[in-house]
């Protein structure tokens, strides 16, 4: 598990290295553990390393072949990589250390682009081929891990997180074209981002550089995997599902260090939690968020399931006084504006589990994977919306009538249920900002592409349409709060629900099968049942929630932050109302808990804003012990080989 990063251009440039190291030492805290780099005519390679699997000087980076034709830098974990190992083996391949990137390596000289089908893992790396000067980035299926790049004055930039990209020179500018898209979605998806000119390389995608020219693949598309396989399905598809999720966990348990569970007491972190402490010696450690506001504490929940399995729990409170300063601190981790507004408490978990684990897993997933949400339920009957669409909207208005029904009433004034498909994750509709938000005509053309693929996958099954459509856009924006608040705690996680033998399965499944029996999940609640205490399994559904309306009224220093919206530089800056924002801030103080939603996102938006744009962060160079002689080594070796 590593930041990495680099800069590829003609053989006539050569990066100086303190703008390598900067950019290297901007994602420190992805690799406390060690760091390296390669430098050559037309290359730059830097890599920080938190040491998982071979914790000796065998697994530094940047690593290269025998022959010195390839250089990796490997953010990651393959978790099948002994068996892959061996196949090289067999071929006559030797290695000198226990690494998975090693054996990435070797596979990539061996068979090229093609290896990354065998890979069961999560990954974002890159490869240097020195021989024909050309660089090879690939990330795994879902998106677990991150890699973004950025062409700038004639030279290709990668980085695991974009604040390298920025501290190695590449302009850090706001892009106002993706304003409605954060508004609504609060994510901007795909390969765009919400900086000019910098770009994500997708899930299951890999990018090809050769003398400037760049061309990107998909390597792995769900919706071809999903319908080979319906052409041969499980005959006990239980049996199935327990045996496959039971390998996904250990094989996720695949580690040199200490290894934890992230708990919350929800039925997907708890079928984890049970499945890696049934196969495991000793205690396992487990760590749950906890809320003195009842309604949105699980901490009872996670005991329960601590007990049953022997866990040694370890509980946090985040007081509200403490939120800002997070706030700030995660914005600048994450890179984007905050999504799920949970970021500081998974940071500030993160950084307690830290005193006693280097990895963590995570329940991440389940709910895309087996239609979880609360707001899927709807889709399962899309008869009954048509009918419900002219009638409901008006009882609603004329009744004032709250909560749910007012929600499906203003989804059902999207107008069709298609369109009650494509902003099925978001908590604000355009019809919310109103006369407020000048910019309106936006058509989000990535996930109108996935919303194709995924009616042409599921035609007329609305549910399962907005089930692809997440697993392609809000289940990345999980992942990335993922990988971003526990790295920043120096910190690994790991979803087991992710691997792919799982997801490209059930996504073949048909929809009668998967959700064949009583209440939400019926096939984990089957698995789990033999597991889990009762109280889990009947505990409804309400996510890692916080309760930030009471937060914004309350704690004197967020009070503060929602009262200077209106006039912050971001605000005035942009599409929004500030007159119409302020009348919207003094009823939301007054009580009116509509504008919550509105006012949520703009706040993490603006403080996005103040920690990327107006903080600076000053980046420190501490070089390693080992790292000034074995360095020098390889650039001695590059340059006899340029």
């Amino acid at each position: 598990m590593c930041g990495i990063c680099g800069i590829v251009s003609d053989h006539s440039y050569r990066t100086e290295l303190n703008t390598l190291l900067t950019m290297r030492d901007s994602l420190e805290h992805r690799g406390p553990d060690d760091a390296g780099h390669f430098v050559a005519p037309g290359v730059a390679l830097g890599s920080r390393r938190l040491s998982i699997i071979d914790l000796s000087e065998r697994g530094h980076m940047p690593m290269s072949t025998p022959d010195r034709r390839y250089w990796i830098v490997y953010n990651g974990e393959v978790y099948n990589f002994r068996e892959l190992r061996k196949q090289l083996e067999g071929r006559g391949n030797s290695f000198r250390s226990d690494t998975d990137t090693e054996v990435v390596l070797a596979l990539y000289a061996h068979g090229g682009a093609a290896m990354l089908d065998h890979l069961n893992g999560m990954f974002a790396f890159a490869i240097w081929d020195n021989f024909e000067h050309s660089l090879f980035l690939a990330r795994d299926r879902l998106g677990v891990k991150p890699l973004y790049y950025a062409v700038y004055r004639n030279r290709l930039y990668f980085a695991s997180e974009e604040k390298a990209l920025f501290a190695a020179g590449v302009p850090r500018e706001f892009d106002p074209g993706v304003w409605d898209e954060l508004l609504y979605f609060r994510y901007v998806a795909g390969e765009r981002t919400p900086f000019r000119g910098v770009r994500r390389l997708r899930p299951g995608h890999f990018l090809q550089w050769r003398d400037g020219a760049i061309q990107v693949h998909r390597w792995w598309n769900l919706a071809e995997r999903a319908l080979t396989h319906r052409k041969n399905q499980p005959k006990q598809i239980d049996e199935w599902f327990e045996e496959t999720f039971d390998s996904a966990v250990d094989l996720r348990c695949i580690s040199d260090v200490p290894i934890g569970v992230l708990l919350s007491g929800g039925l997907d972190s708890s079928s984890v939690a049970a499945s890696h402490a049934a196969r495991q010696r000793g205690s396992t450690a487990s760590f749950t968020v906890r809320f003195p506001e009842v309604d949105y504490d699980e901490g009872p929940l996670a005991r329960a399931v601590a007990d049953r399995h022997n866990l040694d729990q370890h509980d946090l409170q985040v007081p509200p006084s403490e939120l800002l300063a997070l706030l700030l601190e995660a914005s600048w981790l994450n890179d984007e504006p905050l999504v799920h507004r949970n970021d500081p408490h998974l940071l500030a978990i993160s950084r307690l589990a830290k005193s006693f684990v280097t990895v963590l897993l995570s329940g991440e997933g389940g709910d895309e994977l087996f239609g979880g949400y609360v707001r899927y339920k709807p889709l399962k009957n899309p008869q009954l919306l048509t009918l419900a669409r002219p009638v409901l909207p008006r009882l609603v208005s004329a009744l004032n009538l709250k909560g749910r029904l007012r929600k499906l009433a203003d989804f059902l004034g999207l107008g069709s249920n298609e369109a009650f498909v494509m902003f099925n994750s978001c908590e604000l509709l355009p019809s919310h900002a109103g006369a407020m938000f000048v910019n309106n005509e936006s058509s989000f053309p990535f996930r109108r592409e996935v919303l194709e693929e995924a009616r042409a996958l599921y035609p007329h099954d609305y549910l399962r349409q907005a089930m692809y459509s997440d697993q392609h856009t809000f289940l990345c924006s999980i992942l990335d709060r993922n990988d971003r608040m526990t790295m920043g705690a120096s910190i690994e996680c790991r979803v087991p629900f992710l691997d792919y033998r799982i997801v490209e399965r059930l996504a073949a499944l048909p929809s009668e099968t998967l959700f064949h029996g009583q209440g939400a999940k019926p096939m984990l609640r089957r698995y789990a049942r033999r597991r889990l205490p009762g109280a889990v399994l009947k505990h409804r559904k309400w996510g890692f929630g916080v309760p930030w309306n009471d937060y914004l009224r309350n704690d004197r220093e967020l009070r503060e932050e929602l009262n200077k919206l209106p006039s912050s530089h971001f605000i005035r800056e942009g599409p929004v109302s500030p007159a119409l924002l302020q009348n919207v801030v003094s009823e939301f103080q007054l009580g009116a808990d509509r504008h919550g939603p509105l006012l949520k996102q703009l706040l993490m938006m603006a403080i996005w804003y103040q920690a990327i744009f107006e903080t600076h962060h000053h980046i420190k160079r501490k070089p390693f012990p080992a790292e000034s002689q074995l360095d020098n080594d390889l650039d001695l070796v590059a340059s006899a080989l340029a």
